[in-house]
């Protein structure tokens, strides 16, 4: 017993010397200064906080195990990101619009009006709610996916954005709740809900929205422009110098007009598959209202989106120019041909809605010899803007068009000639919509104003003529005429819609109901492309 007791007595006190000797000598050593490193984008120096980024090999990409091409589990990621971002991108857009029309409902005086746009607004409310859990399964499932076949790689995401994925939880679970008070609170004639303050719910719910593509906006561009991390990719401890990367401003407002002009285009087909199945006229006219309604929305969004892509390009190029390269005439430039390629479709096929629209009206038969020549600026700028410059192709590509850059197409394939094209079909588009506007309120016989025609004469001679001159200036002085050439298209689209209202200060409603089928059919083709 005396033993054990002696036993026990020197294991204590071996142990609280070992303790007493650990804590004098953490104590008495002196920290060291941190370890320091340069940001690979604002060039300041921090403390590293954070690993180095991974190296990975072929088998750090694994299989997915499923058949065919999603096989490969890169492509299985990407069809659910591209889910998840077709979703949320309605979710935020529509939310958006329904704030907007509630707005305009608790603003106008006209009961009937206000009746109309607050209906608008609860029945695509009501498809924001669904497509809100759709997107938060496939973002679920998309964060299963990376944290399954890329461990690694998540894990290091999660290291360098771990403040920004702590607020997004925080973001989004108040976004859903917030979204969901705003429909199930939505003001009936019997409810006690006052308008302003549900006003007031809509505009904090979407300016949650905002943020939450701000924050996730800012992983993706992330990617393309690291900031805040060194070299080595190792987190230097600052959350905002990751989230205000180079891109992460030109995407966000690229983004912003892209997520409205989706859902107003999906809006537009669902509102178009109603009035074609619509038994009731009356029924008939609100959807074509709706869709009407919903496609203007999108393309008063459309028209900034080619400042927002010169803008993110011109950020590309700067922050590095073999990144611009690669991505305009490089490896992906076939994308790029497509992405224009549906622009050009996106156009036409508004303009071919918009026709139908004035086809509608009571006098719009006297504009129809009009529509031949906007199809034809329409189709000669299309055959400019979907023109490449350069693409990869073999050496016997090469040698059949004698180079890189063929001697006569070529020429059409540079930004000097794109930007003149796709504003010139921009304003073709608004040529469209004021003649809407004339074959309401102008008289039979009245003839094309002569100042309305001299202004788009003159902006689109503007325009090819600052595309002429890109040819014959240095490329860091030919970027900037983007500038010039949108306040052209800007200043024409302004000066002409205030031609058109003074001259035609009270039209006729639209004719709400009376569209053909081929106008709704353009409307489910818009939302398709």
């Amino acid at each position: 017993m005396l033993v054990e007791r002696s036993r026990t007595n020197l294991l204590v006190r071996g142990a609280a010397l070992l303790c007493l000797t650990v804590w004098v000598t953490a104590a008495s050593a002196q920290p060291g200064p941190p370890v320091v490193s340069t940001d690979v984008y604002s060039k300041a120096e921090a403390p590293i906080s954070g690993p180095p980024a991974p190296r990975f090999t072929r088998e750090d990409y694994p299989s997915s195990g499923f058949p065919g091409p999603l096989g490969e589990s890169r492509v299985a990621i990407w069809l659910l990101a591209q889910q998840h971002l077709y979703f949320g991108a309605f979710v935020l857009g529509a939310l958006w619009l329904v704030t907007l029309a509630e707005t305009v409902s608790t603003l106008v005086r006209d009961r009937s009006r206000a009746a109309r746009y607050r209906e608008a607004g609860r029945e695509i409310l009501r498809l924001v709610v669904v497509a809100l859990s759709a997107a938060a399964v496939l973002g679920g499932l998309l964060v299963a996916g990376l944290f399954a076949w890329y461990p690694g790689l998540s894990h290091y995401l999660a290291t360098v954005f771990r403040p920004g994925v702590l607020f997004y939880a925080v973001l989004f679970i108040t976004f859903t709740a917030t979204t969901l008070l705003y429909y199930y609170r939505w003001p009936h004639r019997d409810s006690n809900v006052r308008e302003w303050d549900h006003l007031g719910v809509g505009v904090f719910a979407s300016l949650l929205g905002l943020a939450l593509m701000l924050v996730t906006n800012s992983w993706g561009s992330f990617m393309m422009s690291p900031a805040g991390v060194d070299a080595q990719g190792r987190y230097l401890g600052s959350a905002w110098a990751v989230f205000r990367n180079a891109l992460s401003l030109p995407l966000a407002v690229h983004r912003v007009a892209g997520h409205v002009v989706f859902a107003s285009a999906v809006i537009a087909a669902y509102a178009a598959y109603h009035a074609l199945t619509a038994a009731r006229d009356d029924r008939k006219a609100y959807y074509d209202w709706m869709g009407g309604i919903a496609l203007l929305a999108g393309i008063a969004a459309f028209f900034t989106i080619p400042f927002g892509g010169y803008w993110l390009s011109r950020e590309i190029y700067a922050f590095r120019q073999q990144m611009g390269i690669t991505l305009f005439g490089g490896l992906i430039a076939w994308l790029g041909i497509i992405l224009v390629s549906l622009v050009a479709l996106l156009i036409a096929v508004i303009n071919v809605y918009v026709w139908q629209r004035i086809g509608a009206e009571p006098g719009g038969d006297r504009f129809r010899p009009h529509a031949k020549y906007v199809f034809f600026v329409l189709a000669a700028c299309t055959l400019v803007y979907i023109t490449p410059h350069t693409m990869v192709m073999r050496a016997a590509e090469l040698e059949t068009i004698g180079g890189q850059q063929h001697p006569v197409i070529g020429n059409f394939g540079v930004e000097s000639a794109k930007q003149p094209a796709i504003h010139l079909m921009l304003l073709a588009t608004t040529w469209s919509l004021l003649t809407w506007r004339r074959a309401r309120g102008e008289t039979p016989g009245s003839p094309v104003p002569a100042n309305l025609a001299a202004l788009f004469i003159a902006g689109g001679a503007n325009l090819v003529w600052l595309g002429t001159m890109g040819y014959f200036i240095p490329a860091n002085v030919r970027v900037g005429l983007s500038v010039p050439m949108v306040m052209t298209m800007i200043s024409v689209v302004a000066i002409g819609a205030r031609l058109v209202f003074l001259r035609t200060p009270r039209v006729s409603p639209p004719a709400w109901g009376r569209l053909s089928p081929r106008g709704y059919w353009a409307l489910l083709v818009l939302a398709v492309t």
